[in-house]
This record gives structure tokens, C-alpha cells and sequence, in this order.
């Protein structure tokens, strides 16, 4: 057997009569995976331990899987088994580096069946997708057989505001432009103020519902939660054509809800001999209306700390509990520190033998200590403020950050005459600060 199977290995067959043999596959594993699961890989590719076989078998798996349009490249190496009664293989992937998430828009379905029937044709891909002119053409045939032949489906890679770049499936017909806005049912924030918010980002935009919600969350919604309106809907929105400009006039309708006092504020995910400090920092204290946008800049103010400390990549996620009997909503802060960058490497340029070891004694950071988003710009600032030099000209600061090691090199640059350290007489002696 292991003859035999060494033969096949190392021989090409002399004629296309005699097919080649198959062996047991006896193992087989994946890499370059990063988000796609190895076990769906190795479903799609159809490849089954136990199974008997040989080259052909692989490259229709290495078909397979780029069929899915989810890899830049598929390859596969097997070789005879330590056992050499079978193949040991491995597929090796490169997954598409750019992704885009997915929506659905004007379409007679729902969002949840469109899914559904997406989730049972395409094993790998998810809620986000390549922009490949294939994988448009296959979801959109997808989502064809859910809605019939009412409507013409099709996939547009769409970029707006406040969504950002996406792909957007929807009937091939060209959207009306949205010409106007209004609102009714608005009480306690005048339609001069919901209108002037709105149209800076609507008027001129195609008018799709979904886009509209979107851009109804973004620019509507946070003037509510200022007031403590949590529970702002917009229950109904229409869209009628203009008579007098070639467009149409979308009128929403609001349920601005009760108004809801904020409660606690709690921390998670730190230290708690932290939480005393932060809730310092936070400055956010119980009150009548729970405005969220002190919420934020008592959270803005919390990650400023934390970057102050090194912690540049801090972020952190607000869930709220709403009482609605009470109209109470308590928050909970949920912080993620990420890593500590420290200071690294010092570099001066532009400067003489004389000034450069000036400015070295007055920088603060010293190597190893933790780095301060805004030290660098803010020391250059100082030092122009404080008229400490003579003939300072144009400076400059830019930060080499490393990932790896988590140490960010500065460069401070000067250009011009180049500065001087000040100097004055006191007593006899001549000072030079």
C-alpha cells in the first residue's frame, strides 16, 4: 500500500485512461482563516475524513470555496499519512481583506425572511460581504426568489450619511429625491428646529424608508434624548410627490413620549478603587431630565482620563435600564481600557547643539512612561505661548505608534530660524532659561 501510494504521488499518469487512485483522507486542517470558522470552511469544501480522495477531488474543494466569494486565493497541499495508509491535507486561504454590512430597501419582504434565505444558500458569508460583481449578482438572485417577479432586485454598493459606505439590495428603479421635509405631532421641540436639523443632511438624498430612519436616528433622536425623550418614535412616514420642484416632500409623524429622569450611573469592566475617581470625572448626577448628551460628555470625559494614562485606545459602551413606570432610565458604563502605550524614543530636529538640549530638559515624558495623546502637540504649544525661545518658527510633532510592543516614538520637528533659548541678567550673572 504505502508503495503504491508513494508511486502516485511522485508519478504522472502517462495516459487519461487510467484514472488515478484514491486514498483515505485521513486528516485535514485550515489556514490564513481569521473571521470565517475553520469547520465552514472544510463544510463547504465537501472534503470528509475517512472519504477516499485524490488530486481532482481538491482543486473542485478549492473551486468551491472560491466560488464563495469570500477568498482572495484557496491552495491545498496533501501528502502520504504517517501511517502512509492515507492523505494528511491542508487548506490554506486568503480571506477577502474589505467587507461591507448588507441591507435590504423598498423590497416586498421582510428583513428577517430576506435572511433567512440567505443564510441557508450561503454557508460561509455573513452579515457583511465583498463587493464582488459576483456575490452582488448571487444575493440579488437570492433575494429575487423571496420577492417574486414584482419588482427587479439588485445590488448597489451605496456610500451615505450617517451609515457610511454599504451595500444596499432594492428594485432597479431610480430613487424620487427628497425635495422637502416636515414633521407633525411634534409638541415639545418646534418644526423650525426638527426641520433645520434634518434637511441639512436629507434634502437632495434619494428617499428610501430605511435611509430616511437612518438619518431620523442620527440627527432627530439626540435632540429628544437632550430633553429626556428616550422613547422618541416616528410611527409613520410619507412621501409625496412636490408640485412644485421635481421631487418629494417627506412628512414624519412623532410620538415624542414621556419624559424620563436619569438615575444611577454605574462603571463596569475597572477597578474598583477607580469607580469613586471616574464618577468624579463623570460629573453626571441624578436630575428631572435625563439628557444624553451630558451623558456623553461625562463619558468623553472618563475615556480623556484614560488616554491621559496611556490607555489610547480606550472606549466605552452605555446600556441603559429603562423604567418605564417609574420614566427612569439608571445607566451602566461598561469600559474598555485596551492596551498602555508608553513613551518611546525622543527625536529633535532642526535645532543647534545649544537649543536642542533645552528643549530635552523641559519635555516630561520620559521612556517607559505612560504616553499622552495630547502631550506632544500641547508641549510644542507651551513653549510658543510661554515665550520661553527666541525666534521660534514653524514646529511640528508627529507620532510613530508600534502595535506590537505598545511604544510610540516621538519626532518634534522645527523649521525656521531656529529657536534660542531666552536670556536675562540677574545680580551679575547671565540666566538662560
Amino acid at each position: 500500500m504505502s508503495m503504491r501510494l508513494a508511486a502516485f504521488l511522485l508519478c504522472t499518469l502517462a495516459t487519461a485512461q487510467t484514472p488515478p487512485q484514491k486514498f483515505p483522507l485521513e486528516s485535514l486542517k485550515v489556514m490564513g482563516n481569521h473571521r470565517i470558522p475553520a469547520e465552514k470552511i472544510i463544510s463547504v469544501s465537501t472534503l470528509k475524513l475517512g472519504v477516499t480522495v485524490n488530486k481532482a477531488d481538491f482543486d473542485s474543494a478549492r473551486s468551491r470555496l472560491l466560488a464563495t466569494g469570500a477568498f482572495e486565493s484557496v491552495g491545498y497541499e496533501f501528502k502520504p499519512s504517517a501511517d502512509n495508509k492515507g492523505f494528511d491535507a491542508t487548506l490554506e486561504v486568503v480571506e477577502v481583506e474589505q467587507l461591507f454590512a448588507y441591507r435590504f430597501e423598498d423590497l416586498p419582504a421582510s428583513d428577517d425572511v430576506l435572511r433567512a434565505a440567505l443564510r441557508q444558500q450561503e454557508p460561509i458569508l455573513g452579515d457583511h460581504i465583498p463587493a464582488t460583481k459576483d456575490v452582488l449578482d448571487r444575493y440579488a438572485a437570492a433575494a429575487q426568489k423571496v420577492v417574486g417577479e414584482k419588482v427587479k432586485v439588485i445590488g448597489k454598493v451605496l456610500t451615505e450619511a450617517p451609515m457610511g459606505t454599504m451595500i444596499v439590495f432594492r428594485p432597479n428603479t431610480p430613487r424620487a429625491q427628497i425635495a422637502e421635509v416636515k414633521f407633525t405631532g411634534n409638541q415639545v421641540l418646534p418644526s423650525t428646529q426638527l426641520v433645520r436639523a434634518l434637511a441639512d443632511v436629507a434634502v437632495g438624498t434619494g428617499f428610501s424608508e430605511t435611509a430616511f430612519r437612518q438619518l431620523l436616528d442620527a440627527s432627530i433622536r439626540p435632540l429628544y434624548e437632550a430633553r429626556g425623550r428616550i422613547r422618541v418614535a416616528f410611527p409613520k412616514i410619507s412621501a409625496d410627490q412636490s408640485m412644485l420642484v421635481d421631487g418629494v416632500i417627506v412628512t414624519t409623524t412623532v410620538d415624542e413620549g414621556p419624559s424620563y429622569s436619569l438615575g444611577t450611573l454605574k462603571f463596569a469592566g475597572i477597578a474598583p478603587q477607580d469607580n469613586d475617581e471616574l464618577t468624579k470625572v463623570a460629573n453626571i448626577r441624578p436630575n428631572d431630565v435625563a439628557n444624553f448628551d451630558d451623558v456623553k460628555a461625562g463619558i468623553d470625559r472618563v475615556l480623556a482620563r484614560y488616554r491621559n494614562k496611556g490607555y489610547l485606545r480606550a472606549a466605552a459602551r452605555v446600556d441603559r435600564a429603562i423604567d418605564d413606570q417609574a420614566h427612569k432610565v439608571d445607566l451602566t458604563a461598561s469600559i474598555d481600557a485596551g492596551p498602555q502605550f508608553t513613551m518611546g524614543k525622543l527625536e529633535i530636529t532642526g535645532l543647534d547643539i545649544t537649543s536642542e538640549p533645552a528643549i530635552r530638559k523641559i519635555w516630561a515624558l520620559k521612556p517607559g512612561a505612560p504616553f499622552q495623546s495630547g502631550y506632544p502637540d500641547s508641549f510644542l504649544n507651551d513653549l510658543r505661548a510661554q515665550d520661553l525661545f527666541d525666534n521660534l518658527g514653524k514646529t511640528k510633532a508627529e507620532q510613530k505608534v508600534d502595535e506590537k510592543s505598545h511604544v510610540i516614538d516621538v519626532k518634534l520637528s522645527f523649521s525656521g530660524a531656529g529657536p534660542e533659548p531666552k536670556k536675562r541678567r540677574e545680580g551679575g550673572h547671565l540666566l538662560v532659561f
